[in-house]
């Protein structure tokens, strides 16, 4: 009687890799604050020209992470994913409000 020896079939696809609970929450944190400090420190502005450069700082500051993130060139435009929208060179999930960028 011949014997034979079947081995598991692994199927193919995405892996799945356990989050990390705390770094999650920890990053859920950094990204609140981020969102709230930043309105504040440009919704505080005492004038509209410091309310202007506070925007213009911001924008600097973040655009380049932004990039980053999302695997962007500086200078050319996003491809963003399905189900999300180019709005002035940032992918985000909703129409664009708000005046040209």
């Amino acid at each position: 009687m011949a014997t034979s020896s079947k081995k598991a079939v692994k199927k193919s696809g995405p892996r799945k890799v356990r989050t990390n609970f705390a770094e999650y929450a920890r990053l859920r944190t950094v990204l609140d604050s981020l969102e709230i400090g930043a309105l504040r420190y440009y919704l505080d502005a005492p004038s509209a020209a410091e309310r202007k450069a506070h925007f213009e700082k911001l924008q600097s500051a973040l655009l380049p992470i932004i990039r980053e993130i999302w695997g962007q060139s500086e200078g050319i435009a996003p491809v963003c994913p399905e189900g999300y929208i180019d709005c002035g060179g940032v992918c985000v999930p909703y129409q664009c409000v708000g005046g040209s960028f």
